[in-house]
């Protein structure tokens, strides 16, 4: 991994930092990029407490925007010349509600940012793969952060699962489209992982013992061990993997 070149949107934080984390260990090149600038420049700090001589480069980028998506990849070729991989990270949770009482503007919202904006970073990532000078050794990797929410209901948000969904599709169709291309694209599936976005899921503590104690392990993720299956994908041990959903969840689909 080292020296690989990889994008990361939503790198200012939660899961998205996590990878980050995890790729400065691996002395790769890592675009931070997210909508609020701040927590990418925090999670920089964080990296170099890791890796003092990680190289890298904050983007803000509003990902639900073709052409701030369109510049991001700008910069990132600016700063690093190429791009090995990219881990599609940002996403939002959305407000809960009812299918029959949605607030459409709120769908509308959800689509944009994870379902569009999931779409729009593999365009670029994908046709800057493909100009790139491809040599024996290369293995392009796109990782596309999906969710367990996509295989199972969740009570009021309807619309995050959906794209989720959609997501997985995404991945399958993008890995027969370009598996000759040498471009390998997986998802991973989080369970319930402690970050900002679980306490929005569930706001109270009893909601959270409850979530808990539906794993096979009873608890919840962390942050680190989606990295840790994120960055295996990315690696040279991952290079017959392509198409694949990978749940990283603590057996709560199994229920």
């Amino acid at each position: 991994m080292e020296g690989k070149v990889i994008l990361v949107t939503g790198g200012g934080s939660g899961i998205g930092r996590a990878i980050c984390l995890e790729l400065a260990k691996q002395k790769c090149k890592v675009g931070v990029a997210d909508i609020n600038v701040k927590g990418a420049l925090d999670t920089i700090d964080l990296m170099k407490e890791v890796n003092s001589d990680v190289d890298t480069v904050a983007i803000k980028c509003d990902i639900s925007n073709i052409v701030e998506v369109e510049k991001m990849m700008v910069t990132l070729i600016d700063k690093f010349q190429r791009i090995d991989g990219a881990v599609n990270n940002a996403g939002y949770l959305g407000t809960p509600s009812k299918i029959g009482e949605a607030d459409i503007s709120n769908f509308d919202k959800v689509i944009d940012i994870n379902l569009k904006g999931t779409f729009y970073c593999m365009i670029e990532e994908i046709k800057q793969m493909e100009k790139q000078t491809r040599e024996e050794k290369d293995d392009f990797c796109i990782v596309n952060i999906s969710s367990v929410a996509s295989m199972l209901g969740v009570q009021y948000f309807a619309p995050y699962a959906c794209i989720k969904s959609g997501i997985n599709a995404f991945t399958k169709t993008g890995a027969l489209e370009y598996g000759e291309r040498g471009i390998r694209i997986n998802s991973v599936a989080p369970g319930t992982i402690m970050t900002p976005m679980l306490g929005q899921l569930l706001p109270t503590e009893d909601h959270m013992k409850m979530s808990a104690n539906k794993s096979a392990m009873k608890r919840h993720g962390k942050p680190s061990e989606i990295a840790d299956a994120v960055t295996f994908l990315l690696s040279p041990k991952a290079t017959f993997i392509t198409g694949h959903t990978m749940v990283v969840d603590g057996g709560f689909t199994l229920f």
